[in-house]
């Protein structure tokens, strides 16, 4: 059987791959919100992380004590999981005779087989599940093995603080909508994203020294970079993913916008990959004329 806490939001999965956090810079992946109100705060998350990648910066801390709201971009915590695994079976499972062997062709069928087997896992474990499912469980298994862990996530982190100081807590994105996303890929698609995570998972030790550098000294150009390389390599899927990043990230705003017209301070924890770029969160921020400065 799947592991029972294991999702991760969909727009994260295929460049979580290339990040890994660092938290004792001098700047890092933080902005402000200046507001007439008030300043509000962005915080650029990993879902995956080790222990030892705690303590935060205090500004990042105080800043947190100073805003009203807490808003992320889904729940990961306990509380959400029977919701989880309640759409993944609606969604993520095939129905009737329909299997993950007769959705793949017969040399990625065999490759997800064997890179299951060394995970020490049984393909027949997962002949139900969908291949975007068989993916999660690739990256969730792959992390986990190099000692990163999603219960050290900034959401979980912040989440447990709000509730300890009982803030408000408010999601901008569903996680039904995230799971539908991937569910609406098509047959081609989703092979390519699941033949994708497993190449990735073994290339992670690297990733993560790259991103160490670009985290330590705030290099969001940097970032952005590596982005543009992936997008070389992986053509269709990163052009899937700039697609919905770009419908996504516009909601996103309209509803942080909606709370700071109201004078609400935030302190928002979103995935990396979202805030950076032309369309990103910061950058759709400054557009509809926030001051907007990183930290």
């Amino acid at each position: 059987m799947m592991q029972r806490r294991f999702f991760i939001p969909i727009l994260i999965v295929i460049f979580l791959l290339v990040f890994c956090g660092y938290t004792n810079a001098e700047i890092s992946f933080f902005w402000k919100i200046q507001t007439e109100k008030g300043n509000s705060f962005l915080l650029g998350s990993v879902s995956f992380l080790k222990k030892e990648h705690y303590p935060l910066r205090q500004v990042i801390e105080d800043s947190f004590l100073q805003c009203d709201i807490l808003t992320v971009g889904t729940n990961p915590s306990g509380e959400n999981q029977a919701k989880i695994n309640k759409l993944l079976a609606k969604i993520g499972i095939y129905k009737g005779e329909e299997t993950l062997k007769n959705n793949l062709s017969g040399n990625t069928y065999q490759l997800v087989a064997e890179k299951l087997k060394e995970l020490g896992l049984d393909i027949e474990l997962y002949k139900i599940f969908k291949p975007w499912v068989v993916a999660m469980v690739f990256l969730q298994k792959g992390l986990e093995k190099i000692g990163f862990d999603l219960s050290n996530s900034y959401e979980v982190y912040f989440i447990g603080k709000a509730k300890a100081v009982k803030k408000e807590i408010i999601e901008l994105e569903s996680t039904e909508s995230q799971l539908k996303l991937l569910d609406s890929f098509s047959k081609n698609e989703m092979e390519k994203f699941l033949i994708y995570s497993i190449q990735e998972i073994a290339k992670i030790g690297k990733y993560m020294d790259d991103m160490i550098k670009i985290w330590i000294v705030g290099d969001t150009m940097g970032f952005e970079k590596l982005l543009a390389e992936k997008g070389m390599q992986y053509p269709v899927l990163i052009k899937i993913l700039n697609r919905l990043n770009e419908v996504l990230n516009k909601k996103v705003v309209e509803k942080i916008d909606v709370h700071l017209q109201k004078g609400k301070k935030l302190f928002v924890v979103f995935q990396m990959d979202r805030m950076v770029g032309k369309n990103g969160i910061v950058q759709l921020l400054k557009n509809k004329g926030y001051k907007v400065s990183q930290l």
